[in-house]
């Protein structure tokens, strides 16, 4: 069976719901400054949609007209149910998607519909209202982000959330933007846009985020778009060239769009329930679909990604907090021969001791860096552990805020599957290159989280618990 699986590319900052196995990034904050400041919204969240559809009948000369087209797929399984999604139903699925984020309790944000970018964004204009480039980067947009962030109350600021519907192969927005075939593997992806030194790092100058963007696709929502052979490249990712059989369901969408507006107001990818996550991929385990995290770093077939996860909002407690009796658990993660910080390893803290109510934090990701460190823009020596200015076990700092008091279970965990079949060996942590594993990064003087932890500390409600992790 093909699993979806997501990836994420920063600082650019764009992160998509994948059905492949690319690399992907982990931590709190989408982003951070390079003095580790998280890139956060300061301003209301005023998101815009455009008029057309995400699946059916668009205006696209190729289309030959409505129905959403395409036809069968999936490996020549036959589509039936047509989900066709017209503005009207679009519109409501983005707004549930930030009504449950904007819902989450002790928390304070003002998230906006603005008004309609009042135009059917399609392939002829894609340019005009998403700020990038298209084709590999041999074609910008004629649209920066710039007027989000001057003085000028008159300037025109997008936040743009568009719909590729189109059913022409050649005429996708996924692939102009993302690459040949990416409609295949691509359910949505989002792009934070904050402001940028110009320089070859894209070098994050303010952590005041004020514009987003977000394309959602309905490719692969039934009826698929039909395969092509030619989207075949020779490598191990599957769903290339065809979209996963049977298509993918209303409720799975609403918890694509759900998890990409959580990259829009400024959250990563987490790996909290790893060992729940790896259960489900491969079937072997007991899998326990309520226990995936909305911002999980890779698709799960079948789990509500809609309904948030006590680490979905606890994350987002910490980075848009709106008082309540919260409690916070930091400290760091050292090791235990170098005295070094164990940067890039998830800490994990259960309430109770139970998956249901698991909230974590990856060390070191809001540790100031020597520079921003993007991939492909500085090589891999950007992202690793020697990018840290604060030294010593410093650099392995964590802190886990917005949680329910009570008593915490904590441990530690990285990404690796320790060759389970689950794609987490292909994961890059931010701010981490490569991804530590544990024939590398051994914590074995405390357990996992994996399996019930030896670590308990109690957080009482508006306190703060110091627990420093030791391992070898």
């Amino acid at each position: 069976m093909k699993t979806a699986k997501y990836f994420a590319q920063a600082c650019t900052a764009v992160a998509a719901l994948s059905l492949a196995i690319p690399s992907a990034l982990a931590g709190g904050a989408f982003s951070t400054t390079p003095a580790g400041t998280p890139v956060l919204w300061d301003i209301p969240v005023v998101w815009r949609a455009e008029t057309g559809p995400i699946k059916g009948f668009t205006n696209d000369a190729d289309d030959g007209g409505g129905g959403g087209g395409g036809g069968g797929g999936g490996g020549g399984c036959q589509i039936s149910k047509s989900l066709d999604i017209n503005n009207t139903q679009a519109l409501d699925i983005v707004r549930a998607a930030f009504n449950a984020w904007d819902n989450v309790a002790n928390v304070s944000i003002d998230i906006q519909e603005g008004p309609s970018l009042g135009v059917d964004v399609n392939f002829d204009n894609v340019e005009n209202y998403w700020v990038g480039s298209f084709f590999g980067g041999t074609q910008g947009s004629n649209v920066s982000a710039d007027g989000c962030y001057d003085s000028d109350p008159n300037t025109e600021c997008l936040n743009s959330v568009i719909f590729d519907s189109t059913s022409a192969p050649q005429r996708s927005i996924t692939d102009a933007i993302q690459g040949a075939c990416a409609r295949f593997s691509i359910l949505a992806f989002a792009a934070i846009l904050p402001q940028t030194a110009n320089d070859a790092q894209g070098t994050i100058t303010n952590a005041a985020l004020r514009s987003s963007q977000m394309v959602i696709s309905g490719a692969c929502v039934q009826p698929v778009m039909a395969p092509d052979p030619s989207c075949d490249f020779g490598d191990t990712a599957d769903n290339e060239g065809a979209c996963p059989a049977g298509g993918i369901s209303l409720e799975e969408l609403q918890g694509t769009v759900t998890h990409e507006v959580g990259h829009y107001l400024g959250l990563d990818h987490t790996l909290t329930n790893k060992r729940n996550y790896i259960a489900c991929q491969t079937g072997n385990g007991e899998c326990d679909l309520e226990n995936i995290p909305t911002m999980i770093g890779l698709f799960t077939p079948g789990a509500n990604l809609h309904t948030l996860h006590y680490d979905d909002q606890t994350t987002f407690a910490r980075y848009y907090p709106g008082g309540g009796s919260t409690c916070t658990i930091k400290g760091n993660v050292t090791h235990t021969t170098s005295g070094f910080g164990g940067r890039c390893l998830e800490v994990v803290a259960r309430l109770n001791n139970s998956e249901s109510t698991a909230a974590s934090f990856v060390a070191g990701a809001e540790v100031a860096r020597v520079t921003q460190g993007i991939p492909g823009a500085s090589g891999t020596s950007g992202k690793n552990q020697s990018n840290c200015t604060a030294g010593g076990d410093a650099c392995g700092a964590y802190e886990i805020r917005g949680l329910q008091p009570g008593s915490y279970n904590l441990g530690v965990q990285n990404f690796s599957d320790s060759g389970a079949g689950s794609g987490l060996p292909s994961f890059i942590l931010e701010p981490c290159t490569p991804a530590l594993t544990s024939a590398n990064f051994r914590f074995n003087d405390f357990g996992a989280i994996d399996s019930p932890g030896q670590v308990t500390v109690n957080c009482m409600a508006g306190g703060t618990v110091t627990q420093n992790l030791v391992g070898n």
